[in-house]
This record gives structure tokens, sequence and C-alpha cells, in this order.
């Protein structure tokens, strides 16, 4: 007879991320997971492998959620600058929000492991050329209607917005306001407007 599991796997990859995100990779050991969801080392190991394996899974989790829908209307032939607008604002309102109140995996991540791990590393840097694409594209889109410069180089402008877009974390941890944030993006923003 087959045993079913006895919890939810992905409110308990869900919680595992929150706690990374919280105290990043070296300072959560296994027992602050088992404590966050509740499910047994056993179980953990179990359904995820070890904990380099659950952290694995749970920063894929983390990017994927992080504004994808957002990311992918930005590669609709209408999209402009309102759209990029979106991203950051998404991303300012998941970083105020009291519940979650946490750190930005992937800039922890860069900055805790990326340095010393050449796997990390490159999944950190597939995720900001796509995102620096997906800005591209947008930009593209907002200069094909005079919405920015005419001689913006795209592909240079969409790094600078992913850039952006993770120095706002690195900003929010060091007590930067919301209302500072906000003018930061309309900052950000208003350099590449025609």
């Amino acid at each position: 007879m087959v045993r079913t599991r006895a919890f939810d796997p992905n409110a308990a990859l869900a919680d595992a991320m929150r706690v990374f995100a919280s105290q990043g990779y070296t300072n959560t050991s296994i027992d602050d997971v088992v404590k966050a969801t509740g499910v047994s080392r056993y179980g953990l190991y179990g359904t995820f492998g070890n904990k380099r394996e659950l952290f694995e899974r749970a920063l894929e989790k983390y990017t994927e959620n992080m504004g994808r829908a957002s990311f992918l209307r930005l590669l609709a032939p209408d999209s402009g600058l309102k759209d990029i607008r979106a991203t950051f604002v998404e991303r300012l309102d998941h970083m105020f929000d009291q519940e979650e109140k946490t750190a930005c995996l992937v800039v922890l991540t860069a900055m805790e492991m990326a340095p010393h791990d050449e796997d990390l590393e490159a999944v950190l840097n597939k995720l900001m050329l796509q995102m620096s694409k997906c800005y591209a594209i947008g930009l593209e889109h907002a200069q094909e209607r005079g919405e920015v410069r005419a001689y913006l180089e795209l592909s240079k402008a969409g790094r600078f917005l992913t850039g952006a877009f993770f120095g706002m974390s690195v900003m929010s941890r060091s007590g930067f306001t919301r209302e500072s944030l906000d003018a930061y993006v309309d900052s950000t923003l208003a350099g590449l407007a025609a």
C-alpha cells in the first residue's frame, strides 16, 4: 500500500522559502525549516532532498513568484513604461507587505553564496539576463510609441533597470521608506523617458 504525504509540499516549500529569505542559507538550519513548516526532517528529506536541494527548490519558487506575470506583460506588443513601472510597484508592494517582511532571496543568495558557488552564480545570472531581456523588449515597445528616448540603447537600459530592481531590495533593508523608494522608481524611469 502506498503511503500518502501528511503535508502539502507546495505549502512547505513556501514556508521554507520564507525562512531562507529571512535568515539566508548559512544561518538556516533544517531544524529552523522543520519549525517553520511543521514537517519532520524525514518528511523534508524524503520530499526535497538535503538542505541544499531544498534551498535550490525554494530559490526556484521564489524567482518564479517574483513578478512573473508583470515581466511576461513586458513581452506584449502594447507594453510600455506603465508596464515597466508595474514590475517595480509590484516588487515594492511585496517588500513592504507587513506579513512577509523578508529580504530578497535573490539578493541574499548573490551576496552570501554566488561568489563561491558557480552553480548558484549561473542560476542568478540566467535570471537577471532574462529580466534584462524582458525590460529591453518592454522598452523597445515603449520606444516605438515615443515614450522613451529614441537613441536609448535597449540592452544596456534593460540591464540598468534590472540593477535598479534589485537595488531597491538593498535600499529597503537599509531603512529606506516606501515613499523614498517610490521616488527612486520615479527618478529611474524619468531618466529613460522621451
